[in-house]
């Protein structure tokens, strides 16, 4: 049992600290467009698409996410396009809106980390999951996007006074600037 238990932790440890394979994510921008746009879809403000996400998540996992999450990221999105194929046999690209939100549900259940230590213990051996790195680069490319930093969000070039605390007022959008 304690060689099992050794095999395994070794493999987990081998595939977490491998050299990733970025190449594997450089030829699948199109998903990466996809998949931004199912979590930021075109409503009456650009989506992710719009904002070219999919590139920026490219290069912040290629250039600034820690070796596991990259792992992570890359065993993931792999996981995403398997599942897609397998489960409605086609390519994620090709799916309905319906059937890729259900497919990031399903990721984003997975990915959730345990409540407390267990949790802390968890993301410091392991890294983000999939979908926290894909959610947080997402949200992160979008509202620091021209198209979403000024038609997604309320934009005010030379704001007015500073006022620390103030309530947003039903369809309000939220601020760009602080």
């Amino acid at each position: 049992m304690g060689g099992t238990a050794l095999g395994l932790g070794g493999w987990e440890a081998f595939r977490l600290f491998k050299r990733p394979d970025l190449a594997f994510v450089e030829q699948n921008k199109e998903t990466l467009d996809h998949l931004a746009e199912t979590i930021i879809p075109v409503t009456d403000s650009p989506g992710a698409k719009d904002a070219a996400v999919g590139a920026f998540i490219l290069k912040m996992i290629r250039d600034c996410t820690p070796r596991k999450s990259q792992n992570n990221f890359i065993r993931g999105l792999a996981d995403i396009m398997a599942r897609a194929q397998s489960e409605y046999a086609r390519p994620f690209v090709s799916c309905s809106q319906a059937e890729k939100t259900a497919l990031l549900e399903h990721f984003e259940k997975e990915g959730r980390p345990y409540r407390g230590l267990a949790g802390k213990l968890e993301h410091q051996l392991t890294g983000d999951s999939f979908f926290t790195t894909l959610k947080k680069y997402t949200v992160l490319g979008y509202c620091t996007s021209k198209p979403g930093a000024t038609q997604g969000m309320r934009y005010d070039f030379i704001p007015g006074k500073y006022v620390a605390s103030l309530p947003l007022q039903p369809g309000q959008r939220s601020w760009a600037t602080e």
